[in-house]
């Protein structure tokens, strides 16, 4: 019997497939590599948005369709499992919590023998050794104690909660000694890590102080729980000049009536402060798209703080009215003045990212984390996430020093390349 595991969405999902798929070896039961090849396809679920919630279904329906037994678990099982129930797409539907007990659950219900088992407590936390890339992933938190009027993340995930400082330390350490070169710290939210009276800043602190050449880079801040304290570590060299801040909107009515308790001169003072420290740092960002009642003034707004931030990435979204939010009872936009302020946000953030990667980075040297060969060109990604390809010899897993020369488009993104 084999499993195949199906990711919708974040990252910090995948962080978990891959602990999932940990445990499913753990457990003796074997993973294809194919979705054809398996009896069983999990689909671990996303629900950010109305779309992640079709991504999820589809999933749910195409496995059924192949023949398999389908195990829904993740976000979208968890705000909507009478939804998926009453659909019959998946055999065995799962809540976030329990979503580590999947390979036990599926043991039992396939009559397989007992076997020999490690003395590993089961957790929200879990320790993952091997991961595809040479990305290393650490979930240090889960869930969020904002209740911003659009999002349903909080009903999906609960209250924010910490992994022990010493486990994550610890971990990295091992991922360090195992050849890791970046290390990524995930979760829903992890501004608000805070274990005991250790927080993200001290967290951080103490991981970068470890032997070994690596850099450390953060997953999604917010930026009114942004700890100033990080801007000085970037002088280590093992902090990644990188963070993502999410913006939302640069309109301060629409910010308000997101419930974001921070303004837009608040966000461009702390971009500006990032920035003073190093003019190359990159800031990535989400953004919403045509929030209810969002005016062609408000959207300018946004628009004009693009311009001041310069991003170098954007996730851009157009709003999704999500159930049991305040924002769903809102007057919503039509989809196509939604799609046409994507597609405009979407030029705008190129167009400054270009500005800004041609004012701060062409013709300097930079330290890249190569990953692999694509199209006779080593490709990987810069120390403030910015993807870059070289002619250059190369390996895997090594850094590299380059000499960005061009600006290049790839979909919606901006890369680098050294020739």
């Amino acid at each position: 019997m084999k499993v195949y595991v199906e990711t919708i969405g974040c990252k910090l999902n995948r962080f978990e497939s891959e602990a999932l798929s940990q445990n499913f070896r753990a457990s003796y039961i074997a993973m294809a590599d194919r979705i054809e090849e398996a009896d069983y396809i999990i689909v671990n679920t996303c629900s950010v948005t109305g779309r992640a919630d079709m991504k999820s279904i589809q999933a749910m329906k195409r496995a059924k369709k192949l023949g398999k037994k389908v195990v829904a678990t993740g976000c979208y099982t968890t705000t909507d499992y009478d939804k998926i129930k009453e659909t019959g797409i998946a055999d065995i539907i799962v809540k976030n919590r329990d979503k580590y007990f999947i390979p036990e659950i599926i043991r039992e219900k396939e009559h397989m023998p007992e076997y020999y088992k490690e003395n590993t407590e089961i957790t929200e936390f879990p320790i993952v050794r091997h991961f595809e890339r040479t990305r290393a992933f650490i979930k240090i938190q889960d869930g969020c104690d904002k209740i911003c009027t659009y999002c349903k993340i909080p009903a999906a995930r609960g209250r924010s909660r910490s992994i022990p400082a010493q486990a994550a330390i610890n971990y990295a350490e091992d991922l360090i000694r195992r050849g890791y070169r970046e290390i990524v710290f995930t979760g829903v939210n992890i501004s608000e890590y805070l274990a005991g009276d250790v927080t993200l800043y001290d967290l951080v602190r103490s991981v970068i102080s470890l032997k070994g050449d690596f850099r450390l880079r953060l997953s999604s801040l917010q930026p009114d729980e942004f700890d100033t304290r990080l801007i000085g570590l970037l002088d280590t060299g093992k902090l990644a000049a990188h963070f993502h801040l999410s913006l939302q909107s640069g309109s301060a009515g629409v910010l308000e009536r997101m419930g974001r308790s921070y303004s837009p001169e608040f966000y461009l003072g702390l971009v500006e402060k990032i920035r003073s420290k190093d003019e190359s740092c990159g800031i990535t960002t989400d953004i919403i798209a045509g929030f209810p009642g969002e005016t062609e003034k408000e959207f300018e707004e946004t628009l004009t703080l693009v311009g001041k931030a310069c991003f170098t990435r954007a996730h851009i979204f157009p709003f999704s009215p999500r159930p049991r939010t305040r924002a769903y009872f809102m007057k919503n936009l039509p989809d196509k003045i939604k799609r046409e302020r994507v597609s405009r946000l979407e030029e705008k953030v190129f167009e400054e990212a270009a500005r800004f990667a041609g004012r701060t980075l062409l013709g300097r040297p930079c330290r890249a984390l190569l990953e692999k060969m694509e199209d006779g060109k080593w490709t990987g990604y810069t120390s403030n996430y910015i993807r870059i390809r070289t002619e250059g010899a190369g390996r895997p897993n090594t850094m590299a020093y380059l000499v960005p020369s061009k600006i290049i488009r790839n979909g919606q993104h901006l890369e680098l390349c050294d020739g």
